[in-house]
Parts: structure tokens; sequence; C-alpha cells
């Protein structure tokens, strides 16, 4: 089903300022981290940690400073993190105007690609995107992205993972007004609000959107220094993993500061880029995640 042309979250993007160190991190989680790609006409970089549930988190970095990349180079300018959130659509041009009626104004679609070295040779992935304004999507930038060579983002050789992550789980945003935060988002992906304890849940789709305050978030992400930004803003990720033993090991294997217990395994922003992690089982349930 598609509201205002889109069909569920399709990757978070988070913004670095050493893609190297980024990519040595997030291997050290045991994901499977694909090799740097190069975005030709936005002069940025990135590695992707590849889900075979459609979803995907995409470390980004800039190369050179350009008005398209002005949003990341701003938000690096503070910190680092979850700087957007992409959403899936199958028509990103044809989305702007459902999207501008229902109270988010569009920006023009944009084409973009960036070369990816497969067995047969080098191939394009293309994408076409579209921006809605970051004032009706608070916590940060929001935008639709459609993509039109599946086949190159989604290859086979990169979805298995060490730690055996599956999937977003969910997108967490901190915020002082998750009732207001989470309405917003609410009318985005055409849904009613769910309230999970101290939480508020936004389906979309694909991973939920859970919105909860800091001291609730605490008790996932413990006293997490990016608990100091100011509010709201995209805090961070829960990821699906189909053996807890094997995400354990990698965790410990890591030599990053980690916490567990009630079904979660837990990674602070230091560790992960600027973005808090948190690991759960396929069948954990997320109402247990924020009290």
């Amino acid at each position: 089903m598609s509201i205002n042309g889109i069909t569920g979250l399709d990757h978070l993007v988070v913004a670095v300022r050493d893609l190297d160190k980024a990519q040595e991190a997030y291997s050290r989680l045991g994901f499977t981290v694909t090799p740097r790609g190069h975005h030709t006409e936005l002069k940025s970089a990135n590695h992707t940690v590849m889900f075979g549930s459609g979803t995907y988190v995409e470390l980004l970095g800039i190369e050179d400073k350009r008005p398209a990349n002005a949003h990341y180079s701003a938000f690096l300018l503070k910190r680092e993190g979850i700087a957007a959130v992409a959403l899936k659509t199958d028509d990103a041009r044809a989305a702007r105007e459902p999207l501008t009626a229902a109270g988010f104004p569009a920006e023009e679609a944009v084409d973009f690609g960036r070369p990816v070295d497969l067995p047969g040779g080098v191939r394009d992935a293309r994408f076409t995107i579209t921006q809605i304004d970051p004032e009706t999507t608070p916590g940060g930038r929001v935008f639709l992205c459609q993509h039109h060579t599946p086949d190159v983002v989604w290859r086979p050789d990169c979805l298995e993972h060490a730690n055996s992550a599956t999937g977003l789980a969910a997108f967490v945003v901190a915020a002082d007004d998750p009732d207001s935060v989470a309405a917003a988002y609410g009318r985005l992906f055409g849904v009613p609000v769910t309230v999970r304890g101290s939480a508020r849940v936004v389906e979309t789709g694909t991973a939920p959107l859970i919105v909860a305050t800091p001291d609730r978030l605490h008790w996932t992400w413990t006293d997490d220094p990016a608990f100091e930004t100011p509010r709201p803003f995209f805090a961070g990720m829960v990821v699906r993993i189909a053996d807890p033993a094997k995400a354990q090991q990698a965790l410990q294997k890591s030599k990053f500061p980690t916490v567990g217990g009630n079904g979660v395994l837990r990674v602070g922003s230091a560790s992960a880029g600027g973005a808090m992690v948190a690991f759960v089982a396929q069948d954990f349930d997320l109402d247990a995640l924020i009290p």
C-alpha cells in the first residue's frame, strides 16, 4: 500500500566525518560493509550495510562541499549520527504532488547514481530522490528514494553478517514531546499513532518509527552522550538478529562497550558513527524495548 507515494522505510543515512573509521567500526560490530561508493553528482562517498529485508544503513561522508550535500555538511559541523531517513517509493517524481497536498512540501526530484564494481564489470546504481521540507519532519531530514537498479544495491554477497543481522526492527527518535512528533509522522505515513507504554509508534510499512523521551531511552542506551543533542533528533536504530549468540560473540570481539539485558544488546553512539544501535532477536517484542 502506498500513502503519499510512500511504501515503507528504505534506509538510514549515518553521516560521519571519517568514513574509513566508520567502515571499520561497523565491520567490527559484525556487519558486512560494502566497498566504498562515490556519488558522482553529489560529491559524497558511502559504504552500506545491506539487509535481506529490503532495508539498509548508509554510512555517508562528504568528499567536496556542494549545494547538493549542504545538509550533511552542516550536520557534520555539529555532530555525527543519523542525519536523514530515506523512504521507499515506486515513483519519486509522482510522489511530490500528494506529499505537498498532505502538508509536506517537496522539492523537485533529483536523479543521481554511483558506479559499483560487480563480478561481470562495473554497473551504475541509479536512484531518484525527492526531498521533503525539513520544517515538516521533526528530528531531521526525510526524503523519498526510488531504486532503479535494486539488483545492484541488494547483492547476495552483501546480505550475510557475522552478527546474524537480518534487518531494521525499528528507527528511534528522541523527543521531549513524543505526541506531537509522532503525530507529524503519522500524517506523513497516513497511519494512526499507537501508544506503547511511554513510547509512540508509527508503522511505516517496513520498520516502525518509535518516538520516546530521553529518560525512557536511557533504559535502552544508558547515559549515551548523544542525549546531549538538542531535541527532537534521530537517535538510533534497532536491528533484528537471527542468532543472539553470534551477535554477542561479534560484539565481544569488537571490544566496544556493550550492555546486555532483557533480550537487548546495546551499543553506544561513540562506537557506531554517532548512532545508537540495539540488537534484538527475531521474536523480540518491541513493546518491551521502552517501558
